[in-house]
């Protein structure tokens, strides 16, 4: 009897087991047809972000050095001084040849002004005389005398003339050939002073120092590598089979292993590489050699991380990641390219560049007065 109940209880706890079994599966076919299949899913995806190489602009030692990695730095902070004797010797002779040339041409004009003076004399003088008549005439040999001395007067007016440059006022030197040479290497001068010290482009973070005190650098020395942090994005490799339905503009939820599940960061498809990560590599593979085998792709999808996300929970670029994306609304092309991306530049040099010009017509005004 025992043995005939427990036969029961076995049968009858196979049958509870393969109910609940089957309404798993019918659960689980249910949560694919119905939400699963609305989504793709890769871990293959890790943070990137613009890297940027700071590059020596000019020749010389290295005579300090500001930054260390891992540390922050904002626009416009020094992160190298090099020594800058042999530039601010430079400068100073370039300066003082602007002098030079402001007074040289302020002479030629000068000189062209008397010479101006004396023809308009000359003509007077000649004019005046071959008007007289009657017994106040002067001679054939005299009216040819003054005659002569006229064209000496426009000839030497003329020359004069042409060593300024047609200038005939003070205001207007600043377009003679010699004040322009002058002032562009015044300019050029001035900024390589101003680049003797290396200031970082935009606010980012010391990933890499490459210099040290004492080290010669030359023009293209890369002396700092800086990551932008605040501009951060996810690089997902999804599948061949996996990217008929992505689109640009659709949701993707990303989670870190830093954060875990706890943490969800909100994002967009907002771009695709336009080849596979073995088609762009340095040494791309190369399947017509007869060694070929059949092996899955990826294809790099670029993905926007939400900012204020990012800012509560920083990341780090080359962290691992797990992206999924909301393919549900698949309006679009696919594989589209993005359409604009962030623009990414620095007003430091243009500011450099106006500093040499204010410097120069400082300069300038000075030696012009």
């Amino acid at each position: 009897m025992n043995e005939t109940k427990a036969a029961m209880n076995r049968k009858k706890s196979f049958q509870i087991f393969f109910i609940l079994l089957t309404l798993i599966s019918l659960i689980y076919l249910a949560y694919q047809f119905s939400i699963g299949m609305h989504y793709e899913t890769t871990d293959n995806a890790y943070v990137s972000a613009p890297q940027l190489q700071i590059s020596s602009q000019v020749e010389g030692t290295i005579s300090a050095v500001l930054v260390a990695e891992t540390q922050s730095v904002k626009l416009g902070d020094t992160l190298y001084r090099i020594d800058m004797t042999e530039s601010k010797i430079a400068s100073e002779m370039a300066d003082a040849d602007l002098i030079k040339a402001v007074k040289n041409v302020r002479a030629t004009v000068l000189i062209a002004e008397q010479r101006k003076f004396d023809f308009d004399r000359a003509n007077q003088d000649y004019q005046r005389r071959v008007s007289l008549k009657g017994a106040a005439a002067y001679s054939t040999e005299e009216i040819e005398h003054l005659k002569t001395q006229l064209e000496i007067s426009k000839n030497l007016y003329n020359q004069a003339l042409e060593n300024a440059y047609g200038i005939t006022k003070f205001e207007k030197i600043s377009s003679h050939p010699d004040v322009i040479k002058a002032l562009g290497q015044v300019k050029k001068n001035y900024v390589t002073l101003l680049r003797s010290e290396v200031k970082a482009p935009i606010d980012a973070i010391v990933a890499k120092r490459n210099a040290q005190v004492g080290q010669r650098v030359m023009p293209g020395t890369v002396l700092a590598g800086l990551i932008l942090n605040d501009s951060m994005w996810v690089d997902a490799n999804f599948k061949e089979n996996q990217l008929a339905n992505i689109r640009i503009g659709q949701p993707v939820e990303l989670e870190s292993d830093i954060y875990g599940s706890k943490v969800i960061f909100p994002g967009k498809v907002i771009g695709f590489s336009p080849g596979t990560g073995a088609s762009l590599a340095l040494l791309p593979a190369q399947n017509a050699t007869g060694n070929w085998v059949k092996v899955v792709q990826r294809l790099p999808v670029r993905i926007q991380i939400d900012a204020d996300t990012l800012k509560k929970y920083p990341l780090k670029v080359g962290l691992s990641m797990v992206a999924k994306v909301d393919i549900a609304n698949r309006d679009g092309v696919p594989l589209a390219a993005m359409q604009q991306s962030e623009l990414l530049a620095t007003k430091i040099f243009e500011q450099q560049s106006l500093d040499a010009e204010k410097h120069a017509l400082s300069l300038f005004n000075k030696a012009n007065q």
